[in-house]
């Protein structure tokens, strides 16, 4: 039996010292915040509630997986309801396109919303990126990056595959003449952080699992995953010490050796009875190489608000994404000028329109997010610049008369807004990147954290900025690579 520390209750956090606990080692996390699931959190205000991270889950066997490998029922935790339409989408020519999962509806929809035909198209570009997700599904999403896992003649050959220089984009151009249908496609690389002009066209693969294993909506809230993480914690003797942020290590012989939390109070904790750490976040240069904080590709960060809204709107669905008018030069804004667009895509997210006790009587929740650059010199995120973006943003919607009729403003009844310096300052994300270093390059890719450090030969690193990558599923799958390593 070993004894364990985790720095961090973030999912990755909490999945790593559940299982490691299930195998007969002793284990403890230590938490900065006054709460966990990391990203993943909750936000209740005047009758409303919000998830604050995640708002969808895909890959519903993961989470199978993980409650049948410590002999537990899901259900008994959570329970995750298939959503008929995964998101709508919208321009603003008042074209509207409904995502359902069911292959008889989609197809029905592509063929009207974008014309004839267009439904081979799309399954022609969902069969080939299951290539992509049948190489990858053991060797990359299920274990700990190693490229010795290509080093044979067919592993080569793989490889080339899924890195070779076409993008999302050019993957989209090669299947779809209809450019919203590409603006659709290629909206699927943001997940990883990343431009589709840039991303490889490996991450086809995410679409291909939305499609094949559908859009899942959590009873509750998603942030019953992460009350049901800790709620897991206690059964299994994993005591979880709150407002306890890790700021010193030492070390000897690439071993570390002794720890140091600091409470908000500044107390000191420090502890040398350890023999392992687990570290849910990688924005700390005690623990990393120093070389991986001179990258400049760094994956998008978010701008939030969580809006009241005294009135409901029929046409919106608990998904929905308002596209820019130039999808091109708002990337462009935001990974090579690193500024917000000012022609920004808007997603939003109604969880009231699933979830009714999630707002009160007659009003919905309004998630709203926008991708942003992450925290660099040429934007200052104070308290008047991000109320101007928000009224930015705003603007922007009014143009969507197809589902506003009058001015959003009107039906407003409380904003609070989160910025890149949020994420940075609250989750320890490096610069204000949601998912750490970006999947823009093969460079950047095979530079992403491995789970188990190369600096520290008792290091492991787990959750959404390390391998891999982010999402729900993906941080529960770090936890289960985590728990084989050790």
């Amino acid at each position: 039996m070993k004894k364990i520390i985790v720095a961090g209750a973030g999912i990755g956090g909490m999945v790593s010292a559940i299982l490691l606990s299930a195998k007969g080692h002793k284990v403890e996390i230590y938490e900065k915040n006054d709460e966990p699931g990391g990203k993943m959190g909750e936000f209740r205000r005047d009758g409303y509630r919000f998830d604050t991270g995640p708002s969808m889950i895909t890959m519903p066997f993961v989470f199978k997986d993980f409650f049948s490998e410590i002999s537990r029922d899901m259900k008994d935790y959570f329970e995750l309801e298939e959503s008929e339409n995964s998101c709508r989408y919208f321009w603003s020519d008042d074209t509207v396109f409904n995502s359902y999962t069911d292959r008889i509806k989609s197809g029905q929809e592509l063929n009207k919303v974008f014309g004839k035909d267009t439904a081979d198209s799309y399954y022609r570009y969902i069969d080939y990126a299951k290539i992509f997700y049948n190489l990858s599904v053991e060797d990359f999403i299920g274990a700990d990056i190693n490229i010795r896992n290509y080093l044979s003649r067919e592993g080569i050959t793989n490889l080339f595959r899924l890195i070779s220089g076409r993008s999302v984009n050019d993957l989209s151009n090669k299947f779809f003449k209809e450019e919203k249908l590409k603006q659709i496609m290629d909206r699927f690389a943001t997940f990883s952080g990343s431009t589709p002009f840039l991303a490889p066209q490996f991450f086809s693969v995410i679409p291909y699992i939305e499609n094949e294993y559908g859009a899942w909506n959590v009873k509750g809230g998603v942030y019953k995953i992460a009350e049901s993480l800790r709620k897991l914690c206690g059964e299994f003797d994993v005591e979880i010490h709150y407002g306890c942020e890790l700021f010193d290590i030492s070390h000897k012989n690439k071993k570390i050796t002794s720890l140091k939390f600091r409470s908000p109070d500044g107390k000191i904790i420090e502890t040398d009875k350890f023999d392992i750490l687990v570290s849910n976040f990688t924005n700390s240069r005690m623990l990393m190489e120093r070389d991986y904080f001179e990258n400049d590709d760094w994956a998008n960060s978010a701008f939030i608000v969580k809006a009241g809204m005294k009135k409901k709107f029929p046409e919106l669905s608990h998904h929905n994404i308002f596209f820019s008018e130039d999808y091109q030069k708002e990337y462009i804004d935001i990974f090579e000028n690193k500024i917000p667009s000012d022609d920004m895509t808007v997603y939003i997210s109604v969880s009231s329109k699933t979830q009714e006790n999630d707002a009160p009587s007659g009003c919905e929740n309004w998630f709203i997010m926008v991708n942003a650059p992450y925290v660099n010199p040429r934007t200052a995120w104070t308290e008047k610049n991000s109320r101007d973006y928000f009224e930015k943003i705003i603007d922007r919607l009014n143009r969507f008369s197809i589902v506003f009729e009058e001015n959003i403003r009107d039906c407003i009844e409380f904003s609070e807004i989160f910025t890149p310096e949020d994420f940075k300052n609250k989750y320890n994300c490096e610069n204000g990147s949601v998912y750490g270093l970006s999947s823009n390059t093969l460079y950047t890719i095979l530079k992403r954290p491995k789970n188990k450090s190369d600096k520290f030969d008792n290091l492991y690193f787990t959750g959404g900025n390390t391998h891999p990558g982010g999402g729900v599923p993906l941080c529960f799958q770090s936890g289960r690579i985590i728990s084989t390593l050790i």
